[in-house]
């Protein structure tokens, strides 16, 4: 078999989910592990698996060595032909595998990617988008090259849990793009009203604005959407609100206790030396037992 004819019939595997195949295909041809695209954005093996949301074939991959941390050597690359990448995959667009399995919503994949590779999860693109920047965005089905092609079922509009697996890996919910654009802004202009309420109560300030000062309901799709969006900040102000106060109780609360036992301890002392006088005796010498001089004594 030609090489050509083999890198395009492993990515056929890679699309079909054949993890038989691709196994079979990998111990036959080692050197075909990372097998960049060209005429496709350079997309790794590993790309490929996370865009179809192949988690299976994306484990066996990085257990070949497919892409890898090192620390303090962490590298990222597009790919080089001696194969000793000792970094992660990145195609010209600046995409991790994990940009990937986050734009189109691959819940199993991005735990993988996230857990094998944590410094992605906040690795911005050429545009500045970081993962969760995508995965705030619409779920878009990939163009699949073979009529028999079998993506992974991406997660509905409904379903947040990319989102909350990013958060819960550390993805930073003020990141903004080359344009200052939030994950909030994605989110709103895409419509995904369910993940502008999990970006929120994740801790994202809906009030941020980006490079032009547009907040993010600026961008919103519908007038309900930007009613939605407004309602969200009316809670959001008044859990801040309430925080504030309770914190400016609890300050108070310890100022007052504090107070309350240095009182208590200047009492305490007072007794003390009024003990020790009305006994004759001095605060330094009352506890070591010894009568204080009288003028008699002279």
């Amino acid at each position: 078999m030609e090489r050509g004819e083999a890198s395009t019939r492993l990515r056929e595997a890679i699309q079909l989910d054949d993890t038989s195949l691709v196994q079979r295909m990998l111990k036959e041809s080692p050197q075909s592990l990372q097998n960049p695209d060209f005429s496709d954005k350079s997309n790794t093996s590993l790309h490929l698996a996370a865009l179809y949301g192949h988690a299976e074939i994306a484990e066996y991959l990085i257990s070949l060595g497919h892409d890898r941390e090192v620390d303090p050597d962490f590298q990222e690359y597009i790919w080089s032909p001696d194969c000793t990448n000792l970094g992660t995959s990145i195609n010209t667009d600046g995409h991790s595998p994990l940009h990937l399995a986050a734009a189109y919503s691959r819940p199993d994949c991005v735990e993988l990617l996230c857990t094998q590779f944590p410094k992605t999860v906040n690795r911005a693109d050429k545009h500045g988008r970081t993962p969760l920047h995508l995965a705030a965005g619409a779920h878009i089905e990939p163009r699949v090259a073979l009529q028999t092609a079998r993506p992974s079922k991406p997660a509905s509009n409904e379903d947040v849990s990319v989102i909350e697996t990013l958060v819960a890996h550390g993805a930073r919910l003020d990141a903004q793009d080359s344009k200052g654009n939030t994950c909030l802004h994605y989110a709103t202009a895409w419509g995904n009203l369910k993940a502008v309420r999990a970006l929120v109560e994740a801790g994202a300030v809906p009030t941020s604005t980006n490079r032009e000062g547009w907040k993010p309901n600026a961008y919103s799709l519908t007038v309900q959407a930007d009613v939605y969006y407004k309602a969200l900040v009316t809670d959001w102000e008044k859990r801040r609100e309430e925080d504030a106060q309770r914190e400016s109780e609890r300050s108070h609360s310890r100022s007052v206790r504090l107070v309350q036992a240095d009182d208590g301890d200047d009492y305490s002392s007072r007794s003390r030396a009024g003990s020790a006088r009305s006994h004759g005796t001095s605060n330094t010498d009352t506890g070591l037992g010894i009568s204080a001089p009288t003028m008699e004594a002279f």
